[in-house]
């Protein structure tokens, strides 16, 4: 039979409860996620949780901060080409890591600290490339936006191999009405891959760097 557990239970904190609210978000997803379903699993009491976070929006925003912190501690090469590319990457793989981060992006978060850092760093890099300020936001939100869209259109698993209603509407329609489609669902996945988002990434920064003065030739593979 265990001992009891003696002492008194670990101090309640704001980084102790946005650690729990990570493990709540990484087993079920947002909707896993409430204040009491967290102070349950921290042997406390709701009220108790709000000592230390205003809202379930400010826990949210003290997960993304928490998991972020890797991000800002990034080394990035010293072309800056290569350096943008290094950013969007690591973004793209910390993201599709933990596929819950994808939902608190739908939900509207906005990122942790460490991502902040991300762009200032990926806003210096369009600089550094000779584009001006106003241009290079456009470059990091261009590559953002493209990034986004792709992290929305990961496909979900299907260990079954069932086709998805996407698939099935594209086939009920036909070769004749949606060739280009039907071809696609023939021989290609229909959601993002890594591979895939690479080519789209390269294809985005080469077509700004040649837009905009830099040699696309420099764009690393």
């Amino acid at each position: 039979m265990p001992e009891p557990r003696r002492g008194r239970p670990p101090t309640l904190s704001a980084d102790r409860i946005a650690e729990a609210a990570k493990d709540r978000l990484a087993a079920g997803g947002l909707a896993a996620l409430s204040m009491r379903a967290l102070a349950k699993d921290l042997g406390t009491s709701p009220m108790a949780l709000y000592r230390h976070v205003d809202d379930k929006e400010h826990l949210l925003d003290l997960v993304l901060d928490r998991y972020s912190t890797g991000l800002a501690e990034l080394v990035l090469p010293e072309d800056p080409v290569a350096r943008i590319r290094t950013i969007f990457v690591a973004i793209f793989d910390t993201i599709t890591a933990e596929t819950w981060l994808v939902e608190l992006l739908q939900h509207g978060g906005r990122g942790g600290s460490g991502a902040i850092v991300l762009v200032e760093r990926a806003i210096v890099a369009g600089q550094d490339l000779g584009m001006d300020l106003r241009r290079s936001l456009l470059f990091y939100r261009a590559l953002w936006n493209y990034t986004l869209g792709a992290l929305l259109n990961i496909p979900a698993p299907n260990p079954t191999g069932e086709v998805s209603p996407l698939t099935a509407k594209i086939r009920e329609a036909g070769a004749q009405r949606l060739p280009a489609l039907n071809a696609i669902t023939a021989n290609w996945p229909m959601g993002t891959t890594r591979d895939t988002y690479l080519d789209g990434l390269d294809a985005l920064i080469a077509g700004y760097c040649r837009a905009f003065g830099a040699n696309a030739d420099e764009v690393s593979r």
